[in-house]
């Protein structure tokens, strides 16, 4: 059995006199186009913005009744806020619509290309939300268990979900049937939030433990818990790009805070003068050329990654000397709308947005 160490750096999220603060955070995600984190802030009624960077908070959005889960797809946020589903436009912060689903506990928030998945915590039903058309409907419902934080398994096709309760079982559901199944049963009680990184792997936050557990993707191998001292852990999110997990502490702490779960040194380190890469024509429609330049040898690592984090394709993964290289890109069955490149040098990456047009 392959045995994985992980280093974890903790970065607690500094607040300037000048900053907002946070009150009750209850989910986060990366928002790889700008850099930052975004953050639903319960008790505040708004989402606040942190700078990777920095670690400054702002307000990207305001006036949002009791914000839980937040998602981005593509161009747009969308927030639960007790039965309804908000929508904001990423780049400005403004509304787009707000839609009640008839729900009584929006929670948890997943997507596919097509459909928002969305936990309702009360009612123990799922929703399914077409981005496209506004349409929405119970996908899975009257489920046994409380459902909590969601995620989509792009690799299986599938949802994962966690819950609520003693003895908390991962579940999941096929989004062609809705067909629903229990993936492990645990020792966990009241699980919050899922998330899943590159090769696959699954983390969940949980209140009894107070921390975050690791699953391996086939719910297999026995469960690790990876970080502790956490205190009524929310939604997370796993950062691809920095192997970070990000975590609303909506306890006593009421910060957020990251999590470095990698084997190198850093988070998110930028080539600098190692090497430089570029993508053209960007916006494209079937293909475009990636043209990088190395200035030394260096293993190269090129990836084709979705706006909320998922590795969809490893383009190339070998070691190259100094030189100027070309490589075709192709959009193969890939659906219209924004993803990223990432470019990785010898552990050191940068990423461009890509946009697939219809």
């Amino acid at each position: 059995m392959k045995k994985i160490t992980f280093l974890a750096i903790i970065f607690i999220s500094s607040i300037n006199g000048f900053s907002q603060t946070y009150s009750s955070p209850e989910s986060l995600e990366f928002d790889y186009s700008n850099d930052r984190w975004l953050i639903s802030n319960k008790s505040a009624n708004n989402i606040l913005a942190r700078s990777s960077s920095t670690g400054d908070l702002t307000i990207f959005a305001s006036g949002i009744s009791s914000p839980h889960g937040i998602e981005i797809a593509n161009d747009t946020v969308y927030v639960c806020s007790g039965g309804s589903l908000r929508a904001f436009e990423l780049s400005t912060g403004n509304s787009v619509f707000t839609i009640n689903l008839g729900a009584s506990y929006l929670n948890g928030i997943t997507h596919d290309s097509t459909y928002l998945y969305i936990t309702d915590f009360s009612a123990k039903n799922i929703y399914r939300f077409n981005m496209q058309t506004r349409d929405y409907s119970i996908f899975v419902p009257g489920l046994a268990k409380t459902p909590n934080g969601i995620i989509f398994d792009q690799a299986n096709n599938r949802c994962v979900f966690v819950t609520w309760g003693s003895n908390a079982p991962i579940m999941a559901f096929y989004v062609t049937t809705g067909v629903v199944s229990t993936l492990i049963s645990t020792s966990l009680s009241n699980c919050d939030g899922i998330a899943i990184d590159g090769p696959g792997d699954f983390y969940v936050s949980s209140w009894g433990l107070n921390g975050i557990t690791k699953f391996d993707q086939d719910f297999i191998a026995p469960p690790v818990n990876v970080v502790t001292g956490l205190t009524s852990p929310a939604d997370i999110f796993y950062n691809v790009l920095s192997d970070t997990l990000g975590v609303a502490n909506s306890g006593s702490l009421s910060n957020t805070t990251y999590h470095f779960l990698g084997t190198t040194t850093g988070t998110n380190k930028i080539i600098n003068s190692s090497a430089e890469f570029s993508v053209f024509p960007n916006p494209l429609r079937s293909s475009s050329e990636i043209r990088y330049t190395l200035n030394k040898k260096c293993i190269v690592k090129i990836s084709i990654v979705s706006m909320s984090g998922e590795i969809i394709d490893v383009l190339v993964d070998n070691i190259f000397n100094a030189g100027i290289y070309n490589l075709s890109l192709l959009r193969k069955n890939l659906p219209a709308g924004n993803y990223l490149i990432d470019f990785n040098c010898d552990g050191h990456s940068q990423s461009k947005k890509i946009v697939f047009l219809d």
